[in-house]
């Protein structure tokens, strides 16, 4: 170690010994601030820290990460260049013109997918049982029914057949069967619709339509939820407002870029999943008032971070990603936006009980709890057990195209990464080209110019005034101003270009009529869509099948456990079954309406008509109306109206039967009365002519 004195050019040596102690006093003061930091985090905080960390640079490593990917991603998406290919390009010279193919890909992947999942027709459904359960009292009524008809038999003096009575009670329980069923698929239609408004209420449809946005943008898609949130509710009530503040289930999209995970994990449904969020200070105000809160903590993290926020969770993507996304710099934070962590993973039982938990909820402190937690600085603000049945964390995940063995799959900007250099660097020559050869260049010899004159000048009519050659070449091939026209090679740079756009249309099936190059919403309709899917897009039938069971599958099996926890009205009874329809019914639509139209024509006639009866031809006329968009309920008589009028045609028939025969009775009755004798009649008169 070498000194210096202050005022003096002298220098002091220190020994090695009396450094060693320097060095070793320097570490010892750096780890004493160090414990003291760690002091100030419990462990429960501490773990989520280091859990971040630890998910935090697998997912920034240039090897095995994924956050350049992202960043790619979204340049290519808005057209922008990396800094340092634009700084190539600007030091070359010449247009600076992106050629945004993979931006119109992922616009035509998003619209076929929307046409798919946000169509009229929901993509998922409520099967009810198969074999639904018969109530035990019909089974009871149909029991005694079956004695009382025997006891009747019997009393009548009719002998009773075993068999006969065997096979009336299997007829009474296969009807009751039926309309167990029926009573089962009435049941579910009505859950199915609740549901439904749930996910209305919740936002699904909004975050599921930012989800597709990012499907084929991104490496990997994600959507949030349920999550129940306390939202203020207007209540009217003899004409004036109430705010109730009731529960909600709420579903969002997570950005990629906030979103990390177990390193090592290869199915994201068995990872622990950190997401980072910001906050307001009226956000945390508002969680003062619901119960599990750490009151004390949220105050600690408005007195400390209220003012200025606080942005401690940064990532090294953050800035380029905000400019991308034109956002203020979190790194800037003017707005005072809080980060928070919301980590969802297993904890051990004695961690848990030193942050403050019930010591019933932990039996045993050495086994590991599946909690969700909420990190702001150094202050854990809430934790809670699970409240999935399952154990399992909201988030649900998919890619366009997956990749065995990582949730992280590849998006358009992947596939197309290549394709799209080699269009850039061929667009941009074509625009440098088609400058170069728009005008003549201009050979201007400064020598022969006259003072005056400026050569630097050039519009049409300029007069040049030159001074002689002094070489005496004046009528020589020399001139003092030349013109020469640069070749075009637009032509042959279009040509390349086309060919790599055909590239781009064969590796992403992502053709351009995807995209409304051509006439015609083909993507619009039911029959459009089976042909782009069928003819051009296979590959998105497997992008639909992953969305079908990555996404919709386990979040909607969690929403449908949440409704059974919660729920006392009865909507579901836990027998009915969750359909993910998805793209198969997209593509079967057009298909099954042309059989079910076949099947109606092909019946029209009156050998079917008594077999199916009008029962049978209203079902297929409701379900022909369903599928067309037209309420078949409205359309078709019930069963009920139906009966109702084949009893009064009965009636008619049977007055029309009975004035018939009536009428005929009474013609019968005046042909009694008179004769048959046409003869000659003769005068009974006495006196008549003799």
């Amino acid at each position: 170690m070498v000194e210096t004195f202050s005022g003096r050019g002298v220098l002091r040596v220190v020994p090695p010994a009396q450094l060693n102690a320097a060095i070793k006093k320097q570490d010892e003061a750096q780890a004493s601030s160090q414990s003291v930091n760690d002091a100030t985090l419990t462990s429960l905080a501490s773990y989520i820290r280091t859990q971040f960390e630890t998910f935090k640079q697998h997912r920034n490593n240039s090897a095995a990460g994924w956050s350049e990917r992202l960043l790619v991603a979204l340049r290519a998406f808005n057209g922008q260049y990396d800094a340092a290919k634009l700084a190539e390009i600007k030091k070359f010279g010449g247009s600076e013109v992106y050629a945004r193919l993979i931006a119109m890909k992922c616009r035509g992947a998003s619209s076929l997918l929307r046409d798919v999942y946000l169509s009229n027709d929901r993509p998922w459904g409520i099967d009810p049982p198969d074999d639904p359960e018969i109530p035990p009292e019909i089974v009871e009524s149909i029991s005694q029914l079956v004695n009382i008809e025997a006891q009747t038999q019997a009393t009548a003096g009719a002998p009773v057949d075993s068999a006969a009575i065997r096979d009336r009670t299997f007829s009474l329980m296969e009807a009751a069967r039926q309309a167990a069923k029926k009573r089962a698929a009435d049941k579910a239609k009505v859950a199915e619709d609740k549901i439904d408004e749930l996910l209305t209420e919740g936002k699904f449809y909004e975050a599921l339509a930012a989800f597709l946005v990012d499907l084929p943008l991104f490496p990997f898609a994600c959507i949030k939820g349920p999550v129940v949130r306390i939202v203020p509710s207007v209540v009217w009530n003899g004409g004036k407002a109430t705010i109730e503040q009731k529960p909600r289930l709420f579903w969002t999209r997570v950005s990629p870029f906030d979103l990390w995970w177990t390193p090592g994990c290869a199915d994201i449904e068995d990872a622990e999943v950190i997401e980072r969020t910001r906050v307001t200070r009226a956000d945390l105000n508002d969680l003062l008032d619901l119960p599990g809160y750490n009151v004390d903590a949220i105050r600690a993290v408005l007195d400390e971070y209220g003012r200025g926020g606080i942005n401690e969770d940064w990532d090294t993507t953050d800035a380029e990603r905000a400019t991308q996304e034109s956002r203020e710099n979190p790194n800037m934070n003017r707005s005072g936006m809080i980060s928070c962590l919301e980590y969802h993973g297993n904890v051990q039982g004695r961690m848990l009980l030193e942050y403050g938990m019930d010591a019933k909820q932990i039996p045993d402190p050495m086994r590991d709890y599946f909690v969700q937690a909420w990190l702001i600085g150094r202050h854990i603000i809430k934790v809670q057990f699970s409240p999935s049945p399952r154990k399992r964390h909201p988030y649900f995940i998919t890619s366009f195209e997956k990749v065995p063995g990582t949730p992280v799959g590849n998006g358009l900007p992947d596939i197309l990464n290549d394709i799209q250099e080699v269009c850039n660097a061929t667009l941009r020559a074509l625009v440098n080209n088609l400058s170069i050869s728009s005008g003549p260049q201009v050979i201007v010899n400064t020598e022969r110019l006259a003072p005056d004159e400026d050569g630097e000048d050039l519009y049409p009519w300029k007069r040049w005034r030159v001074t002689s050659d002094p070489m005496g070449n004046n009528g020589g091939a020399q001139k003092p101003i030349d013109f020469f026209q640069p070749n075009s090679n637009a032509g042959e740079l279009l040509q390349t270009y086309q060919k790599f756009n055909d590239i781009a249309d064969e590796l992403s099936a992502i053709p351009k009529y995807l995209s409304g190059n051509t006439s015609g919403g083909a993507g619009r309709t039911a029959s459009g869509l089976a042909m782009l899917m069928g003819n051009a897009s296979k590959i998105l039938q497997t992008v639909a099948a992953n969305v079908d069971r990555d996404v919709f599958q386990g979040l909607l099996s969690n929403l449908f456990d949440m409704i059974m926890l919660t729920d006392t009205s009865g909507l579901l009874t836990g027998e009915e079954s969750i359909n993910v329809k998805g793209v198969n019914v997209a593509i079967q639509r057009e298909t099954e309406r042309s059989r079910q139209i076949e099947f109606l024509t092909a019946t029209a006639n009156p050998i079917d008509a008594q077999i199916i009866g009008p029962e049978g031809r209203a079902v297929v006329l409701r379900k022909v109306a369903d599928s067309i968009g037209i309420d078949g309920a409205q359309v078709v008589p019930s069963e009920d109206q139906l009966k109702a009028q084949q009893q009064a045609q009965m009636m008619a028939m049977q007055q029309q039967s009975m004035a018939a025969a009536g009428a005929e009775a009474q013609g019968s009755q005046q042909g009694s009365i008179t004769t048959n004798d046409m003869g000659p009649r003769t005068n009974s008169v006495a006196g008549g002519v003799g």
